[in-house]
Parts: C-alpha cells; sequence; structure tokens
C-alpha cells in the first residue's frame, strides 16, 4: 500500500495522473469526514489533487512539500468568506489531515471554467467578461489593502528574485532568441523597487480559474477559484494574467477591463505599457512565446518595445 506521506515531489510527477489511486484516496477522506456521496469526479486542472463529490462539494488535497500552498489557501478563503463580493467565492466547509497531506473541504461553484468556452464567446460576451473582471479584482484589492512595512519589503524582495532568475526563467520557457538577447538590459535599466501600496494578489485571474454561466443567454462571469498562489504586492501584477492570457489579441477589451478596473483613459500611457511588461517579464508563471501565438503580430515582434504596444494596447 503506498501512504501520501511516502509519495515523494518527483514520485508524485509520476503518480498525479493515476486517477484510480487518487479516487481511492479522497474515498477514504470522505470515510473520515463522514461524508455520503454517490460520485467522485476528479478536475483536470491544476497542480493538486481536486474532486468533485456529487456536484455539491470539493476536496482539494495537498502535497506535503507544498503546505505553504494549504494554509495560504486556507487564510485567504477564511478572509474572502467572511465578505461579499459581485462573483461567488467557495466557502470552506472544514480542513484536515490524511496520511501526512492537508486537505481543504469547500462549497463546489456551478458553472463552466472560462477556458473551456473563451474561444467560443461573442465580442459582446467578451467584452462583458473584461468589465466584469475589472470590477471584481478592483474590489478583491480594495479589501485586502495593507501598508505595512514587511509587506513592502517582502514584495521588492520577490522582485530582486525574479530579476535574478530572469534569464534562466525565459530560456526555460522558450523564449526566442531575438527577444532574450535584448532581455537583461530591457528590465536592469529600470527601477523595479516599488514603494506603492500593497494589496493581495492571486497573479492567476485566468480563464483556469474563472466560472462560467448562461444568463438570459449570454455567458457571464459569476465565479472565481484557487488561491492557493496568493501573496501580497503591486496591484498592477494581477492586471496580467487576464491581458496575456485573453484580452489583447481582441480589440477594445484592455481598455474596458482597465477601465472598470478604475484607470481613467489620461493613465493609459505609454509609461503605463513599459511598466506592464516589465511586470509581466517578472511574473512567476510568464511565459512571452505563449502570449505571442494569439497574435499574428505578437509573433513577428523583434523587440520588447512593440510587445509592449501589442500586448497592453489602450487605443480602442
Amino acid at each position: 500500500m503506498t501512504y501520501l506521506y511516502k509519495i515523494t515531489k518527483d514520485k508524485y510527477k509520476i503518480m498525479r495522473g493515476k486517477n484510480c489511486f487518487w479516487e481511492g484516496k479522497i474515498s477514504k477522506i470522505c470515510d473520515l469526514e463522514n461524508i455520503d456521496y454517490k460520485r467522485l469526479n476528479r478536475f483536470s486542472y491544476g497542480g493538486n489533487i481536486v474532486f468533485s463529490v456529487d456536484g455539491r462539494i470539493v476536496i482539494k488535497l495537498y502535497p506535503s512539500y507544498v503546505n505553504d500552498e494549504f494554509i495560504k489557501e486556507k487564510q485567504v478563503l477564511e478572509f474572502l468568506n467572511a465578505r461579499t463580493f459581485s462573483v461567488d467565492i467557495p466557502q470552506i466547509i472544514t480542513t484536515g489531515q490524511f496520511e501526512g497531506w492537508n486537505y481543504l473541504i469547500m462549497s463546489e461553484l456551478k458553472g463552466t471554467l472560462l477556458i473551456d468556452i473563451f474561444d467560443e464567446l461573442s465580442l459582446e460576451e467578451k467584452k462583458q467578461i473584461a468589465f466584469d473582471l475589472g470590477k471584481i479584482i478592483r474590489e478583491i484589492h480594495e479589501a485586502t489593502i495593507t501598508s505595512r512595512q514587511e509587506d513592502y519589503e517582502d514584495w521588492n524582495q520577490f522582485l530582486s528574485n525574479q530579476l535574478q532568475q530572469l534569464e534562466i526563467h525565459h530560456r526555460n520557457n522558450g523564449m526566442n532568441e531575438v527577444l532574450f538577447s535584448q532581455l537583461q538590459s530591457y528590465v536592469v535599466r529600470k527601477t523595479i523597487q516599488d514603494n506603492e501600496q500593497t494589496v493581495l494578489l492571486t497573479g492567476e485571474y485566468t480563464p483556469f480559474n474563472l466560472i462560467m454561466n448562461n444568463v438570459d443567454g449570454m455567458w457571464k462571469f459569476t465565479g472565481l477559484i484557487d488561491f492557493a498562489d496568493c501573496f501580497v504586492g503591486n496591484a498592477k501584477y494581477d492586471l496580467l494574467g487576464p491581458i496575456a492570457f485573453m484580452f489583447y489579441p481582441y480589440e477594445g477589451l484592455n481598455k474596458i477591463f482597465l477601465e472598470s478596473y478604475g484607470y481613467f483613459e489620461n493613465e493609459l500611457s505609454e509609461e503605463f505599457q513599459n511598466e506592464l511588461m516589465i511586470y509581466l517579464l517578472l511574473h512567476r508563471f510568464s511565459n512571452i512565446s505563449f502570449y505571442q501565438e494569439k497574435s499574428d503580430a505578437a509573433k513577428k515582434a523583434a523587440s520588447f518595445k512593440e510587445l509592449e504596444k501589442i500586448f497592453f494596447n489602450f487605443n480602442h
């Protein structure tokens, strides 16, 4: 018998796809929690083991070596559950430990992940998502503003660490040689020490974490999931995922999104484009070549200055 506490990080990579094994572990957690069920369905996205129980609740199991993700997600959900937002957020039911791994049991949000339908949506539906997402990100940021010195220090240390790993990160993610040769000079010449107000960041307002429902014949953004990667930093960092993953190839979406968030038109400047591009390059999960694939103009870009204007277009 394989116990969870014996599974190393390397072994987990091999075993992660063994659905029957994980279903057995989730079944035992249900027994432990006295949860009666008829059906267990595993979610395919994400790095942790996540199952739906009869479409009512979700059990999320965290490998012991990412225990910090469990602690963070629990803290963030407890904080957000005590507040009301314009979209749904999972409600914690209970937490526990099984074979040395922590688990979180929460309510399941009804709907469809945006990643599964985004390409099929009309432009009007995409515009609605851009508007709604700008609004909810602003709501969460305003609810989590902090001015603690240690938060500034942690954020600036994060930026410094990302700068040190800059070339390794983008080499590993397949950045083309033309852009890679400009990387150090483009980023290093900028000042990245940041003393602006800090907020709770997910860094992952992407189609993998947005729940959609059909409302009056139109797909709308109704829920938000996955807070395991949260940390504190500059609010602009959370604007990158929606733009790079979804909005930039479509005329008008960046502007709708940013104005819904709270920016005025005169703030959508070349300087702002440049700042967002720097943050995108320093993002933990940045993959420039992946973003470029969404646009012919982006694929042909020969400099980061060109990419600034393509990724962060505010003119329409």
